[in-house]
């Protein structure tokens, strides 16, 4: 691999509009200018470190990053969490989130710095596993001798109704979907699949020697790699938050098409961002030798 531990993604976009034609002065105003609190958290049926996390946007002009921010008190169903770092309210590190129960997250802060606390809010209820019961890695090409590029094939039982998902890809044990567009999310409410046994190929993962990375590096792959897909079933929020942060994260036009800033949440009290909720489960399968596979 020639790169190394990333952050989360943060990316600002501006345009500026220059005429020769044009006399007047164009002045852009946006209602995100001032700076908007952002309120974001998942929960997992995954035992691990879950967190709430504080912070507030900055105006698209200016050059300072994003930071996170206290709040007076932080809750889930009425617990209050411990403080673990700025802006960062735990859960511990063996919470597990249990399937179809429903959590309430509330903030307490005094955002706006006017000596009165305000109030924020959001519900998410755990959807049941969709257990990942089968892991192919099939050749795209035409015959029966395993050889690169691969798909990578997810089988499971989809129950019958609206059901939401996500799958992560990780290789070795780092998360190659660490961001959006490396993520998949897909539905199956509308299609024919609903409620039945399926098996579909994540097109957004095509398995080669190279897959795309980061800063124009590649993430390189070897003979005996161990791809791990961690199948995710999403509270109906949390799909909608993801697909919509994919959707602004790819396009290009309209010109004057919205930031992410304007993802929807749902998060009382005008406050962006999301608490959403997912059951994950994981299987991995072996990069096998063959031709412009190298080994290491």
């Amino acid at each position: 691999m020639k790169a190394t531990r990333i952050i989360n993604y943060t990316t600002v976009l501006l345009i500026i509009l220059l005429s020769g034609s044009c006399t007047d002065v164009l002045d852009l105003q946006s209602d995100s200018m001032e700076p908007r609190l952002v309120i974001t958290g998942t929960l997992s049926t995954v035992p691990g470190y879950q967190v709430i996390e504080i912070s507030a946007t900055v105006p698209y002009f200016g050059q300072e990053l994003p930071s996170n921010i206290d709040a007076d008190r932080v809750c889930i169903n009425g617990q209050e969490l411990a403080h673990d770092a700025p802006g960062i309210y735990a859960l511990g590190d063996q919470f597990a989130a249990v399937e179809g129960e429903t959590y309430k997250l509330e903030v307490w802060i005094d955002f706006d710095k006017d000596g009165v606390q305000e109030y924020y809010s959001a519900s998410t209820t755990v959807p049941v596993l969709h257990k990942l019961e089968t892991l192919l890695l099939e050749s795209v090409l035409p015959s029966s001798v395993k050889d690169i590029p691969f798909v990578l094939i997810l089988g499971f039982q989809d129950t019958t109704g609206p059901d939401y998902y996500g799958a992560s890809l990780s290789i070795n044990d780092v998360v190659y979907s660490n961001r959006i567009l490396r993520y998949y999310v897909h539905t199956l409410n509308s299609y024919s699949q609903d409620g039945k046994y399926v098996y579909f190929p994540v097109s957004d993962w095509i398995i080669t020697d190279a897959l795309t990375w980061d800063n124009g590096q590649t993430f390189d792959l070897y003979v005996g790699d161990t791809l791990t897909v961690e199948l995710q079933t999403l509270s109906k929020e949390y799909y909608e938050y993801l697909l919509e942060a994919k959707t602004e994260k790819s396009q290009q036009f309209p010109l004057f098409s919205g930031p992410r800033g304007n993802v929807s949440g749902n998060i009382s009290g005008g406050a962006l961002g999301l608490f959403g909720s997912y059951a994950a489960s994981r299987k991995t399968v072996i990069l096998p030798e063959c031709p412009g596979l190298p080994v290491r």
